[in-house]
């Protein structure tokens, strides 16, 4: 897999913000203002990545007020006198406010309304990848993502999943209606549409929702037609909101993005402006972290037997150390054979799909946990960190050490 691109820059041409002024003494070098949403957990993430910055750095003052996702802006900014911003710039209405104020903000926003801003953003193409991949690698060859035309960024999703799905050489469709009164997204009308959708695509069906919301109703649609998940249809959404992942029937299968690596980015960046450091118009992407697997994808969607058997053995063994010999032993078969059912099925080899297996629990490791790289390579199979530092930088483009460095979820010693 190529290096990720996590930095992508827009060129400067609008005067930047005021500068505010420093404190001396003990008192906070700078007031902020956090305008982020604490209804779900990707706003709550960006708000912990705030205060993990705040607790390896200048120490600042912080306005806050609980809100929802697109609430207007609270009453007291326009008379505040504050340093700087970070928000979630969902609208162009947002756009103005904030612009209004004069001060240096930070966007955290997936959408761009308004290009003065810097901004740290999830890296939308990342996030698709992850979930093509995921269901690739269960074997489905049928895919669908669920869209919903309010945002920006689930168009971008869709784009890019079905690039990654055709690439691949599977099929993909799309259900991406726009909302009506008599029909908004998530209503019983919206549900009906897509289950009457669903009922006419092929099976097994392995489906990306936009975000974990989104993906709730495919399971709704499901629980409609009795649909069994993740058999007939297997689900996978974006956010991985413990609670909504948690209360769906099945358990939801969601994409992890790095929102609190994002929130201490912003953070960062911020602390640059409010110093008078010129920043161009730019977005950081921040990649994702993983898939977290719950029943709604917990299959192998291959219609051979013996490769879904192997399958289950690889993953469920892939950190023991094992090799193929090892794989022949749980499935009986001659290597050349199941060389061959494995490369017709997946387009690989045995060989291939361990690595695999191996590389996806050393990232795992390596993003959320503070292990040593030693024990990582031990817990994901591998015989030694030199061993796992050859087939990383293989797969990925780059070493055990800067992949941690690029995509950990807290910032050393930030606490938790």
């Amino acid at each position: 897999m190529a290096r990720q691109q996590e930095t992508r820059t827009e060129q400067a041409g609008s005067p930047g913000p005021r500068a505010p002024r420093r404190r001396a003494g003990a008192a906070p070098a700078f007031k902020v203002a956090l305008l982020i949403e604490t209804s779900n957990r990707y706003g709550r993430d960006l708000l912990y990545g705030v205060r993990d910055w705040t607790r390896t750095g200048e120490r600042w003052a912080i306005r806050f007020t609980e809100q929802a996702r697109l609430a207007p802006l609270p009453s007291w900014l326009p008379a505040w006198e504050g340093d700087g911003i970070i928000a979630r710039v969902d609208s162009p209405r947002i756009a103005a406010a904030l612009r209004r104020t004069g001060l240096p903000v930070v966007d955290v926003s997936a959408e761009r309304f308004a290009s003065e801003f810097p901004r740290v953003s999830v890296d939308n193409a990342a996030v698709a990848r992850l979930a093509a991949e995921h269901l690739l690698g269960k074997g489905f060859r049928h895919l669908a993502f669920v869209g919903d035309t309010h945002f920006l960024w689930a168009a971008q999703r869709g784009r890019d999943f079905r690039r990654v799905v055709g690439a691949a050489g599977a099929r993909c469709a799309s259900f991406e209606p726009a909302g009506t009164k008599a029909r908004p997204p998530g209503s019983d009308a919206d549900i009906r549409a897509l289950a009457d959708w669903l009922e006419r695509q092929p099976r097994p069906l392995g489906v990306f929702a936009c975000y974990d919301g989104r993906a709730q109703q495919v399971l709704e649609a499901c629980q409609l037609r009795d649909w069994a998940v993740p058999d007939e249809i297997a689900v996978v959404g974006v956010d991985n909101d413990d609670l909504l992942c948690e209360l769906c029937t099945p358990p939801l299968s969601s994409v992890l993005p790095n929102a609190r690596r994002t929130g201490y980015e912003a953070a960062a960046m911020l602390a640059r402006m409010m110093r008078g450091e010129r920043q161009t118009r730019q977005t950081r992407y921040v990649p994702p972290v993983r898939v977290v697997e719950r029943q709604s994808t917990d299959t192998v969607s291959v219609a051979d037997a013996r490769v879904a058997q192997a399958l289950r053995f690889i993953r469920a063994q892939a950190g023991e150390r094992i090799n193929v010999s090892d794989v022949l032993r749980a499935v009986p078969l001659s290597r050349t054979l199941l060389e061959r059912k494995f490369k017709a099925a997946l387009g690989h080899s045995p060989h291939r799909e361990i690595v695999r297996q191996r590389i996806a629990r050393a990232k795992h490791l390596l993003v959320e946990s503070e292990v040593s790289i030693a024990v990582v390579a031990e817990l994901a199979g591998f015989d030694n960190a030199s061993y796992l530092s050859v087939a990383f930088r293989r797969e990925t483009g780059e070493s055990p050490y800067a992949w941690r460095a690029r995509h950990r979820l807290v910032a050393p010693g930030s606490g938790v």
